[in-house]
């Protein structure tokens, strides 16, 4: 029996599967959002899906507003 290729292709396997499972992280997202004063409308908040991207992007536009007042 060649075991080469079964555990090629079970490190394959496990490398796709890992690469697709991982999420992003979202303080980096929101991060990657553009901020502006349309952006920062909570409405326009509001209508990002994820909760914790939501909340470091809010978090962003929180620090923007206090510190150019």
């Amino acid at each position: 029996m060649n075991t080469y290729p079964t555990i090629a292709l079970a490190l394959a396997s496990a490398i796709v599967a890992v690469a697709c499972s991982s999420k992003v992280d979202p303080q980096l997202q929101a991060d990657q959002m553009t901020l502006s004063d349309a952006t920062c409308a909570q409405a326009e908040v509001d209508k990002i899906a994820d909760e914790a991207v939501r909340k470091a992007f809010a978090a962003r536009c929180a620090r923007r507003v206090t510190t150019a007042q």
